[in-house]
């Protein structure tokens, strides 16, 4: 499973810089129920062994989602999978039903030491500080510049919201991860700015937490898991009017599914340098897959654009 040709990170310089092209890379987070016990570990491999075929080169995860970094590292030995670019994230552990935040220097040299060993590698290829504040970043810039000075962590960026993700372009991070969909562009200046000064921005919930897949009862455990996911965050309810009218374009993309064509909106609309996507199911995988081969035309991407809330990311 080697990537023939240019090698992956070079693919990588050119999308941030945007010589290759303006479409952002797809990549695949390991998290939520891939970490948990009642998912299969077999199920999970095959996922990302799918992933791999089908041209994902960049996989993220973090201490927070269970079993997920172990689970992943074994996936990747087994299958064999080579220049797989790897990223994890510190600053947040669970504990019981509780998020507990620690982005102390002996915390973060902990969750390293941890995510090395879990995922089987010699370093990290992008450590992210998982949801911390402006002053937190702060604090931790220290240990994560002696961490790249011993070649344990080769990049560093902020996975957070609006203003963690400019303080974080601000002190010369190397990427930035916030979400970006078609209808949720909160982070468009920050992820601009980004981009312009050659720093990785990456899309998260690129469908917007699944609001534009199709409703259905849950027939597995992954499944009641989102929809509890969903409920958490709100998105057990009726659809909002943006949503609606989003859904509505979505649908009318020739050859992609409404998510298919969501994700697509993002790959292509020059913003995000990567976009990472999850699931737990093939056929939706597929259906992502299948984004990175669909070109939008610019009559489509201007009607996708327009949906976009207010920066706020109000629903009307």
């Amino acid at each position: 499973m080697a990537l023939s040709g240019r090698t992956v990170d070079a693919r990588r310089r050119d999308c941030i810089s945007g010589r290759a092209s303006m479409n952002a890379l797809l990549g695949f987070g390991v998290s939520g129920p891939h970490g948990a016990r009642w998912f299969a570990e077999k199920k999970l491999t095959r996922l990302i062994a799918q992933a791999i075929d089908g041209g994902v080169r960049d996989f993220d995860t973090a201490p927070f989602y269970g079993d997920a970094q172990l689970r992943l590292g074994r996936a990747l030995r087994s299958i064999g999978a080579r220049e797989i670019l790897v990223s994890t994230k510190t600053g947040t552990r669970r504990a019981g039903l509780r998020a507990v935040k620690d982005f102390s220097a002996n915390a973060i040299r902990a969750d390293v030491e941890g995510s090395l060993k879990g995922l089987g590698r010699e370093f990290l290829d992008t450590l992210y500080l998982h949801g911390p504040a402006p002053a937190e970043i702060d604090a931790a810039l220290p240990v994560l510049r002696a961490l790249q000075a011993e070649g344990t962590v080769r990049r560093i960026g902020v996975c957070g919201e609006g203003a963690a993700l400019d303080h974080a372009l601000a002190s010369g991070f190397d990427a930035i991860m916030g979400v970006f969909n078609v209808i949720d562009r909160r982070h468009e200046g920050v992820f601009s700015r980004a981009r312009a000064r050659g720093v990785q921005t990456v899309a998260i919930a690129p469908l917007a937490q699944g609001a534009f897949a199709k409703q259905s009862a849950p027939r597995s455990a992954s499944d009641a898991w989102r929809l509890a996911r969903a409920t958490m965050r709100g998105g057990a309810r009726s659809k909002s009017n943006a949503e609606k009218k989003a859904s509505e374009a979505l649908s009318a993309v020739e050859s992609l599914s409404p998510s298919g064509a969501a994700l697509a909106f993002v790959l292509q609309g020059g913003l995000a340098s990567l976009a990472l996507t999850t699931t737990s199911n093939a056929a939706h995988l597929a259906e992502a897959l299948a984004a990175i081969k669909h070109s939008l035309d610019v009559e489509t991407m201007a009607r996708l654009t327009a949906l976009a809330l207010d920066p706020a990311g109000r629903r009307s």
